[in-house]
């Protein structure tokens, strides 16, 4: 996939994403949060780096829940552990945004917090 390929599937995601109904987003940090927050995304975003993840599984009751996490090894560690645990209780989280957004900016950015800065840029450069 070319540059300008993966940029424009990159900023059709984030339209995509927006548009989603029933969103709980789940990233690993603050700083994640903020970048998706500074993209328009509205939906409900919870942290879950570095902790327990889930003592109250009620909070996922009718909604689609979308993993988020980093693209590096913690963060794909993180990613495997959360849908695991989720699919062991019987939800079906999302995955497609995470893998997706994996391969589409695959060496150029490796956290989710990047996200908002490397569209900025590709906005500047009049890619997108």
């Amino acid at each position: 996939m070319n540059r300008e390929k993966r940029i424009e599937t990159v900023w059709q995601l984030i339209q995509a994403l927006k548009n989603e109904p029933d969103v709980l987003i789940l990233v690993e940090g603050q700083r994640d949060m903020e970048a998706l927050r500074r993209l328009g995304i509205t939906h409900e975003i919870k942290t879950v780096g570095g902790k327990r993840v889930f003592d109250d599984y009620s909070i996922f009751e009718g909604k689609n829940i979308i993993i988020l996490t980093d693209f590096d090894h913690a963060g794909r560690v993180l990613f495997n552990r959360l849908r695991v645990e989720l699919e062991v209780m019987g939800y079906r989280p999302c995955v497609y945004y995470w893998t997706t957004l994996r391969e589409s900016t695959r060496g150029f950015i490796k956290a989710i917090e990047e996200l908002d800065t490397y569209v900025q840029s590709m906005k500047k450069e009049g890619i997108i």
